[in-house]
């Protein structure tokens, strides 16, 4: 500490300055003014024994990662009301109640549930509509090359294939061949039209007969009586020389 100090005692009595000019003592009074020493500035802090210890610093939270963050469940009702669902299309009911908990967790509203089975409703009955759509225009593929191959005797071809069906089936296969025809889409390819064609030919064209037709005499059986010839007719008299 540095103190300005003004010496306030008298001068020894001993010394010439104590004394005036005749030898008188001088008055030995203190002086009254007094210079106060000036403190140093007080430094700034404490000393490590004696500072109060200082209060931690909080560290600086970590705003959570979005993929961190845990929905809130506040927005899902208590229980999902029943889902629209477009006609003929139906849940399964493991698959909905498992759709439902994952809805709950997300912290889904009806809405915003209703909008995701929308949707998967929508992808589902596309997926389930397409292999028929694919086999429809197959069909409709096959329809024309029948015409493209057979032309104007494509309504015949049918015509003669069902014909023969019948002729050459007995009722209930036919029907059933007819049925696996149309299951299969058989049917419709023109290669199988093409080549049932060709195998009931025969039973549409019939067997071949001689010109002049046939002899009426022909199917009658061994020993059977003979109708007599248009001579024979006329001149009955020459009957018993017949084979002679």
């Amino acid at each position: 500490m540095t103190d300005t100090t003004v010496t306030t005692d008298p001068p020894t009595g001993n010394s010439p300055e104590a004394r005036t000019a005749d030898g008188t003592l001088k008055d030995q009074t203190p002086s009254s003014e007094t210079t106060i020493p000036t403190p140093e500035k007080k430094p700034e802090g404490q000393s490590f024994l004696t500072k109060t210890p200082e209060a931690p610093k909080e560290e600086p939270k970590e705003e959570p990662k979005p993929e961190d963050k845990k929905p809130d469940a506040a927005g899902a009702p208590e229980k999902y009301a029943d889902f629209k669902v477009p006609d003929g299309f139906k849940f399964d009911e493991k698959a909905l109640i498992e759709a439902t908990v994952a809805f709950k967790e997300l912290g889904l509203t009806q809405e915003a549930a209703q909008k995701l089975v929308d949707t998967y409703a929508k992808n589902t009955q596309q997926a389930i509509e397409a292999p028929y759509k694919q086999w429809a225009d197959l069909q409709k593929e096959w329809l024309g090359d029948i015409h493209d191959r057979f032309g104007s005797k494509a309504e015949t071809v049918r015509t003669d294939i069902s014909k023969a069906i019948d002729s050459a089936l007995p009722p209930s296969l036919a029907r059933a061949f007819r049925g696996a025809l149309d299951l299969t889409g058989a049917g419709t390819n023109p290669d199988v039209v093409e080549a049932l064609s060709i195998m009931f030919k025969p039973f549409v064209e019939g067997p071949s007969i001689r010109p002049g037709g046939q002899s009426p005499e022909a199917n009658k059986p061994p020993g059977a009586p003979v109708a007599p010839s248009i001579a024979e007719a006329m001149y009955p008299h020459l009957v018993p020389n017949r084979g002679s």
